[in-house]
């Protein structure tokens, strides 16, 4: 302060400089010869008015040269005293340094005690701590979605012919992955019974489950002749129930009407998922509404269905929807897959035989598997043959009435009972499903197979 003190008082304002420099003598010469003037020219007979002109104009004339120099003079000592004023040390640095003190040492201190005072003193508003039964859900969540990859059924035998349209579901959904948008990726997979349509599904969320947290498989039993199809209902419960929902949510009152606990379901299936990506396998599906209700809407989740047909699902729907045919196999496809199939593969390669195989079987793997089996005992050519003899019947049909007649009766007795005592039967006898965990999609497919059971013979 006190060199700001010091620095004030060495500066002159104009007014101050020219009552100093201009007031005195200048000014008084100033005066004094504009008298001259006036009485010079009077004594020399000149008119009154004009010696008084004269007498004003050399006046005037005195004054403005006091007032140039004394402008200067003050000029370059106002510039000086500016260019100093902002060099270190000068009076508006030492103005702006003694500011800058005040705000770190005075001003700042103080609001940064007054904001910590008010903080201890003000309530804590902690984050909201997770009870025991929150804990629990979350951890059996947690639990569930690590262990459901081994429970989807697992791929047996060969997979031949398909990894183009394996291709295709991988590059569908890196590029949802891709995008800004999040929503999930549904791939309708139709084909006829027998493609394969099941198998590729389930390869597919077993080849892509570094892509996703969790898997899950239902069969909507769309196009079962023997059993109801399964409701929206059981199938959010039975989704939400593999996918780690806390059971507790998944309980409804007694007065509750159906659709009111499915409307309660949806909110419940959208928020569960939403965030949590994960591969939804909607198996044997034939309503187009009731796939639309299971597709979660905020979660880059893949859903696969697999139908007869193709789905046309609703168009507001908020996914990314694919179709994707499952058509017959090519050569091949099916060559590959009745090599892995045959029992013994080590005879002469035979492709015209092959061919009408293929064609006997439709392309379908499923058909092509079964024969292939048969591949060892018989040679190709006989194969083909015994597949012939059969005439106009469906592929599936042909392949296992060959199956059927190459058991020992004692089999064919056992198939005959089985055939009769049904599918869930054979299911609770053997324990579900491939992977003990298939469900009711993989453990009707077991049923069904006869060389599953015709191999005891």
């Amino acid at each position: 302060t006190r060199a700001l003190d010091e620095a004030a008082a060495g500066q002159l304002t104009f007014a101050q400089r020219y009552a100093q420099e201009g007031a005195g003598t200048a000014l008084m010469v100033a005066v004094v010869a504009a008298l001259a003037a006036a009485v010079a020219d009077v004594a020399l007979g000149t008119g009154t008015g004009t010696a008084v002109g004269a007498g004003v104009v050399v006046g005037v004339v005195g004054v403005a040269a006091t007032v140039l120099k004394v402008t200067a003079a003050h000029l370059p000592a106002a510039h000086h005293r500016a260019g100093a004023a902002g060099q270190p040390g000068g009076s508006e640095q030492l103005r702006l340094q003694w500011l800058t003190a005040l705000e770190v040492r005075g001003i700042r201190p103080f609001l940064d005690q007054q904001r910590v005072l008010g903080a201890s003193t003000a309530p804590k508003k902690s984050a909201p701590r997770l009870r025991g039964t929150d804990k629990s859900a979350a951890a059996r969540r947690r639990s569930v979605l690590e262990q459901s990859f081994g429970q989807l059924p697992e791929p047996v035998g060969v997979f031949a012919g398909r990894r183009q349209e394996m291709a295709r579901i991988r590059q569908w959904v890196q590029a949802a992955r891709a995008s800004s948008e999040t929503r999930p990726t549904v791939v309708v997979l139709h084909g006829a019974p027998g493609s394969g349509r099941s198998t590729l599904a389930v390869r597919a969320a077993h080849d892509l489950k570094d892509q996703f947290r969790g898997a899950v498989v239902v069969d909507l039993r769309g196009d079962n002749a023997e059993e109801a199809p399964l409701t929206t209902r059981e199938a959010m419960l039975h989704l939400l129930n593999r996918l780690g929902a806390p059971r507790e949510q998944l309980l409804f009152r007694e007065r509750s009407s159906a659709d009111q606990q499915v409307k309660r379901l949806g909110e419940l299936y959208d928020q569960h998922l939403t965030g949590l990506p994960v591969t939804i396998v909607l198996d044997d599906a034939s309503d187009a509404e009731q796939v639309r209700a299971l597709v979660p809407e905020r979660s880059d989740s893949l859903v696969l269905v697999t139908s007869r047909r193709p789905l046309r699902l609703p168009e507001d729907l908020p996914a990314w929807v694919y179709q994707l045919p499952v058509e017959a196999l090519d050569e091949a496809g099916a060559e590959e897959l009745l090599g892995a199939a045959a029992q013994d593969g080590s005879g002469p390669y035979d492709a015209e035989s092959a061919e009408r195989i293929r064609r006997l079987c439709g392309g379908l793997p499923l058909a092509l598997r079964i024969a292939g089996s048969s591949i060892g005992p018989r040679s190709p050519r006989q194969l083909a043959t015994d597949l012939g003899a059969y005439g106009p019947v469906e592929p599936v049909e042909r392949v296992l009435w060959l199956r059927y007649t190459d058991q020992s009766e004692p089999a064919r007795r056992l198939l005959r009972r089985l055939a009769l005592a049904g599918p869930a039967a054979v299911c609770a006898s053997g324990g579900g499903g491939p992977g003990g965990g298939g469900g009711a999609a993989g453990c009707g497919r077991v049923a069904t197979h006869p060389v599953a059971v015709g191999g005891v013979g």
